[in-house]
Order: structure tokens, then sequence, then C-alpha cells
């Protein structure tokens, strides 16, 4: 595969060191982790993508690595292998092909289609034989009983095999517990090379049956979040947290701009199912109703274009057209911006793992309203004084909360200056690397099974 170069991204200049880490800067030099993740390397504001992003910068920051970072893409014959130098360091960037689909049978077809197609480009990039790329593609289809077939989400992460079958790989670092990364996980152990598995995402995941296989033979089990872990990984699981670059979420970074007209509820989350947003409309509609003047940014990508549809009709016929606007997934600098901008960060959502969105939001002073739900989100604040909490699914509730701090800025700033103090004392960079380090040194002195 054609290489090409990319100059370091900048925004993570907090200090790595720290003081009483067991490990030792150039420990890691030499090895190579494979990272595979449901990473979007053009999405700039997703949780997983900025967790991982300033993980690796901060690892390359002390250790000469390299990092085989897997992200998804919709055509492998638009994408290629791109090597950025990081530190002492580089990042491998390493495309798979991705696909959702909303019928998991009717466009069966197409989707068996869809997965020869990218199968074999990837092959062919990888430099196989065409008969040899071709059959290869064709195995992808039928493998493991027609697997790709059988979910709605497609993700072809077979190529990836071959860095561990030759072994250049030392770390098999898997942050998804989706159903491709079984294959991964298969070599691993059967070249011996130590994975570690790391959810992002609600701890329920490690019940799903295909993870439990997974877990007795890891080299180490992590988590962003503690609450919620099944009872099978509770010895075992480490709580990785995440990290907020207080630097640059700052309120003092965000560029001047002019106050709104009227408070403003900021929502930044991808804008698909769970996330909350028809609750929060309905909320707006009981604030409406109480003659509170407000307005609601949503910022983030649009996942679900017929829920986005759906939530404009819903605002139109509740007279809130005029209050609602959707900005699409914004670069870090304008949702900084927005953090100045707006009264309160909400995040009405069903399910999360550590959301960052409220840790960046009380970084920049914001006070945060937010679902109690499964997952690490009261992990995320101080509920009562760095934000309020509600109980998942309470409309009224949640309408009372944001109303509470839409007409009490007294309030609001004095949970906001809390919020910084808060994230400054349990979020920082330093000690976020120095947990990944630890956790990678007992999982590097372990052989999979």
């Amino acid at each position: 595969m054609q290489l090409t170069s990319s100059a370091s991204q900048a925004g993570f200049s907090e200090a790595t060191e720290e003081q009483g880490s067991v490990v030792q800067p150039g420990t890691f030099d030499g090895l190579t982790i494979l990272r595979y993740a449901p990473f979007y390397k053009e999405r700039s504001n997703g949780g997983v993508e900025q967790s991982l992003r300033a993980l690796n910068h901060g690892l390359l920051q002390r250790h000469r690595l390299t990092i085989l970072q897997v992200h998804r893409v919709s055509d492998v014959k638009k994408s290629r292998v791109e090597m950025e130098e990081i530190g002492k360091g580089r990042v491998i960037w390493t495309p798979v092909a991705y696909r959702r689909t909303s019928r998991r049978y009717a466009d069966i077809p197409a989707r068996a289609q869809f997965i020869v197609e990218q199968s074999f480009q990837t092959r062919r990039q990888s430099g196989e034989a065409a008969g040899r790329a071709a059959l290869g593609a064709l195995h992808a289809v039928t493998r493991d009983r027609l697997e790709h077939l059988r979910h709605r989400v497609m993700i072809l992460s077979d190529p990836l095999a071959q860095f561990l079958r030759s072994r250049r790989v030392d770390l098999l670092a898997s942050h998804a517990l989706t159903y491709d990364a079984g294959n991964l996980v298969s070599h691993a152990k059967a070249a011996g090379i130590p994975f570690v598995l790391v959810s992002h995402f609600d701890n329920s995941l490690f019940s799903e049956p295909h993870v439990r296989q997974w877990v007795p033979d890891a080299a180490g089990v992590g988590s962003v979040s503690g609450r919620g872990l099944p009872e099978h990984v509770r010895g075992c699981c480490v709580t990785l947290s995440d990290a907020i670059n207080t630097e640059f979420f700052a309120p003092e970074a965000a560029l001047a701009k002019q106050s709104a007209s009227r408070p403003v509820i900021l929502m930044p989350a991808l804008v698909k199912p769970g996330k909350g947003q028809e609750d929060l409309l309905r909320a707006a509609a009981i604030l409406a109703d109480r003659k509170i003047d407000f307005e609601i940014c949503f910022a983030g990508a649009v996942e679900s274009e017929p829920l986005r549809r759906e939530l404009q009709e819903y605002a139109r016929c509740a007279g809130l057209d005029n209050r609602i606007a959707f900005l699409g997934e914004l670069p870090q600098q304008q949702i900084r911006d927005y953090y100045a901008l707006c009264q309160v960060v909400v995040l009405p959502s069903y399910t999360e793992g550590l959301p960052r969105v409220l840790l960046e939001a009380q970084a920049m002073q914001r006070p945060v309203v937010a679902y109690d739900s499964s997952g690490g989100i009261g992990e995320t604040l101080q509920a009562g004084e760095t934000g309020l909490l509600v109980k998942t699914g309470d409309v009224g509730a949640l309408a009372d909360r944001l109303g509470l701090l839409l007409t009490n800025r007294e309030e609001s700033s004095r949970m906001g200056v809390r919020g910084r103090e808060f994230v400054l004392r349990n979020f920082s960079v330093a000690a976020f690397i120095r947990r990944h380090e630890e956790f990678y040194l007992k999982a590097l002195g372990r052989k999979s099974k």
C-alpha cells in the first residue's frame, strides 16, 4: 500500500509528564500497536476520535512507537494508508470498509456485492495477486456462517489479520467490541500476540456472548467508566477514564463572539436515535409554554436523516421552528466558541460511555444537564455542584432543570466555575496517558493463551 505523510495535528500542547509514573519514557520504544476502533478520521468531535487522538499523541511524545490506527471508510478505493509523524513515533492510518444498512435481509445481494468489491480492492492494495484477492473476497462473504451479512453494520476488518500473521504487531488494542473484532482476536491468539479489550460505551457490551468468549484470553480489559460492569469483568476491568485538553477548552481561549440575542441551550451530540434530541424538544415545548426565552443549537454530525426530519417537523408543529438550529458537525475551535456562547449544555442521552462533551462544557465553565442513564454520565459531573442529573426519560424534570439554569444566571455561573475546577482535578491528560501506559505494560507482560 502506498504511504503518504502528513503533519502532526496541533491542539495537544498540554504536558503528559507526571511524577509517580511507573512507566518511564522510552519503555515502549520500537513496539507496534494495532489499534482497532470505531473511528472516523474525518470526524472532529466524536468522543472516541478525540479520546484516541489524545492518547496516541501523548504516547508518541514519550515513546518511539508505531501505532496502526484503524479507521472506517465507506469505500477503500478512495482511501489509502497514510503515515503521520507525531513526537518520537508515527501513526499509520489504516482504512477498513464500513457500511450501515437499515434493512438486514432485503438488500442482501447489494450487501454481498459491497463485501466482495471492498475486500477485493483492499487485498489488491495490499499487493495480493488478482486471483488470490478474488478468492479472499469471496471467502469474506461466506466466512463464519455469513457473519458479515448477519449484521446491519458491516465492518470488513478481515485483511488486517495479515499484520498479525506476519508478527509485525506487539499488541492488539481493540476499542471495538463488535462482531468483526473476533477475527483479529482469533489471529492474535494464534500468533501469541497479547490483546486488550476496551469499552468506550455502555459496559453491558461485556455481556454480549461473543465478548464473553474473548475476555478470559485477554491480556487486559478496560473501560472508560467503572459503572454498570457485569460481574464476570468486575475483578479484572481497569477504569481508564478520559482526558480533556484544558488549555484548549478554556473560556479565555474562545474567540470573541457577539452575545446571543436569547439564552442558548447547546446539545453537542450525533443526531441519531438514543441521543435524546426528541426529549429535548418536548422539554423545550414546556419551557416555551412557561414563557421562558431560549434557543436550542444542535451541534453534531447527522447519522440519521429521517430523525433530523422528524425533529424539524415536531419543532414546526410545536411552534419551535424559530427557536432551533442544526449546526452540523463543527470544528473543535467552533464548538469551543459555542460552549462560550451558550448558557447551558444538555445531554439527555439514553446510553453513553463517558461523554466527553460534558467534560468539555465544564472545562469551559458551563453548567450541564444530563440524563443519569447507564454508563459513566454520573462520573462526568458532580450532581448539584457542577451540573444536574435527571432521571432518564423524565421530560418534565428535564424542563425544570433547564428552566432553573436559564432563569438563574447566578447559580449557572457558580456551577460553571466549580465545573472547571472539577475537570482540572480529575481529567488531566497526564493522568490519562499514565493509566494507559500502566495498562499496556501489564498486558505486554502476558501472552494470549
